[in-house]
């Protein structure tokens, strides 16, 4: 659907570059060589935004400014000008105007901020999400791949129970977040959530840590202290790293598991809690078994049920939802209004093998935002060490789909059709991938994906 901008300018070139760079980009644009002009088309039709020279025949930007306040609220005015001071400035600010720019300024900066004008209107267009049970935090995990989509269908089942969650994938991938998304999608998610690294302690200081401490039960303990166990009653515990926890502490969690209970160190009275542990490793516990250093029995009650966190290069169908989810974090915590990567960088990062995972993608973005002067990150914004990892190879051409339609599975069907309406709507805007996600109504970093799925490059 075309946007309508108005342009009034007492300069006729002015107003014909500003129309040609908005045509562009699907503008349906009105001109107004002076202030009563552009007032009466106010008057007349309804424009998404007005770009208004300050110093003008007839009526002044201010007179447009006013005129637009009065008659059209929703239209966002901007002034631009040649002998703008300060007070004007806050003048039109102070009356509605969304900007105010000095001449000379580069066309790339005034579409930087017709494009925030019309991202701010869309947010505030869209309906509200619709409720469900779940927690929102949930609903804010990232990633459309498979895996994904089957990680929330599981965290949807297994949130109401009480039993035990064991957390399993390399280091990276967010197991953290999948327990917090347990936790909060649980008819616990108003108790308190208590983590802890249990490989960051010695196992003496862990033992404290859980259990808590009586006042002289040892050098140093000169008052009681409460454990994570009392500090999460009632709601969740969380155990990160529970693989490298000392055999004789097993035990004693094993007691806590079972029976709910448990003695603080130094402490002869049993303390009941109701607590939910979820644990997460990165290590195969299977085999730790084997070589002595996890007890089974352990293994088992945490165990009850069990959640795989694959890594990000085996999803990489998250990464451009990924991608669009940090830049507009690290966007708003920076300062910096950055819209996405480009398509050399796309490219890298879906060949690229991640060996870090999420949090590795997340640094990576979030240095480049930092570093960007431009609102699109390209690979001079990347580590150097990064560029010169080793990139995954190509994979191999897949195979010749099975002979006759009836033979072909769902899912190449759907990809075919999903190809062929890219491959459409890129050659209707001459490859323009802006447009074209647009029109096809996804994100462009995940037009940019398709586009390498689908090799339509």
């Amino acid at each position: 659907m075309p946007r309508h901008m108005l342009v009034a300018d007492d300069k006729a070139s002015m107003r014909d570059m500003l129309e040609a760079a908005f045509v562009e980009r699907d503008f349906k644009v009105a001109q107004a060589s002076n202030g009563l002009d552009a007032i009466n088309l106010i008057k007349e039709q309804v424009f998404d935004v007005v770009i208004t020279d300050l110093n003008m025949p007839g009526a002044d930007g201010l007179g447009v400014l006013r005129a637009a306040r009065d008659i059209s609220p929703d239209t966002q005015v901007i002034l631009i000008t040649a002998y703008g001071t300060i007070e004007t400035a806050v003048e039109a600010m102070r009356l509605g105007a969304r900007d105010f720019i000095r001449k000379p300024f580069k066309l790339s900066e005034i579409e930087l901020k017709v494009d925030k004008i019309l991202r701010d209107s869309e947010v505030q267009a869209a309906p509200p999400l619709e409720k469900t049970w779940m927690h929102p935090k949930v609903q804010r995990m990232v990633g459309t791949s498979a895996h994904t989509k089957n990680l929330l269908r599981t965290i949807e089942k297994i949130a109401p129970g009480r039993g035990s969650v064991l957390i399993t994938g390399p280091t990276g991938v967010g197991k953290e977040l999948v327990a917090h998304a347990i936790h909060d999608a649980s008819p616990r998610r108003d108790m308190p959530f208590v983590a802890l690294n249990c490989a960051a302690l010695a196992p003496g200081v862990l033992e404290s840590e859980l259990f808590g401490h009586e006042k002289g039960s040892f050098t140093g303990a000169s008052d009681r202290k409460i454990g994570r166990f009392e500090k999460a009653d009632t709601g969740t515990l969380f155990l990160d790293e529970v693989g490298e926890i000392d055999a004789g502490i097993q035990v004693k969690l094993l007691r806590v598991l079972q029976e709910g209970e448990f003695e603080r160190v130094g402490g002869t009275k049993s303390i009941k809690v109701d607590v939910r542990v979820l644990a997460a490793t990165n290590r195969d516990l299977s085999e730790a078994i084997k070589q002595g250093r996890f007890r089974e029995d352990f293994y088992y009650r945490l165990n009850v049920f069990s959640v795989h966190v694959e890594p990000l290069k085996n999803r990489k169908d998250d990464i451009p939802a990924l991608i669009d989810h940090l830049l507009r974090k690290f966007s708003m915590e920076s300062g910096h209004e950055t819209r996405g990567i480009d398509d050399e960088v796309m490219e890298f990062f879906l060949r690229y093998p991640w060996p870090g995972n999420v949090r590795e993608l997340e640094n990576v973005l979030e240095r480049a935002v930092v570093l960007a002067e431009e609102p699109i990150i390209t690979r001079k914004e990347l580590p150097q060490d990064l560029l010169f990892t080793q990139e995954e190879p190509e994979p191999e051409a897949v195979a010749a789909a099975a002979e006759g339609a009836e033979q072909a599975s769902l899912l190449e069907r759907t990809d075919k059709l999903e190809s062929e309406l890219i491959r459409g709507a890129l050659e209707r805007f001459r490859w323009n991938k802006t447009k074209a996600a647009e029109h096809l109504g996804i994100k462009r970093t995940t037009l940019q994906y398709k586009i390498k799925k689908y090799g339509l490059e």
